[in-house]
């Protein structure tokens, strides 16, 4: 569920929507975990990726790297 939950629903991806992806679409997207404070590792991380839909599938429009190792800043 979008964290912009109730704007613009017909095109969010939701459960209650029916949303037809097509070619020449551009889709944006933010998976997120979130682990509440006082918990263990508490905080959150979040990707975004832009991609613009083909005919056979996908392009990235994004270019970054995948997984917390290209995002998360260490000290």
């Amino acid at each position: 569920m979008c964290h912009y939950y109730g704007r613009e629903a017909a095109l969010e991806f939701r459960e209650d929507i029916e949303t037809v992806l097509e070619p020449n679409m551009v889709v944006s997207m933010e998976p997120m975990i979130v682990i509440q404070d006082g918990l263990p590792g508490a905080g959150g991380y979040r990707e975004h990726d832009i991609v613009l839909v083909t005919e056979t599938g996908h392009e990235d429009l994004t270019g970054h790297g995948y997984g917390p190792e290209h995002f998360v800043i260490k000290k």
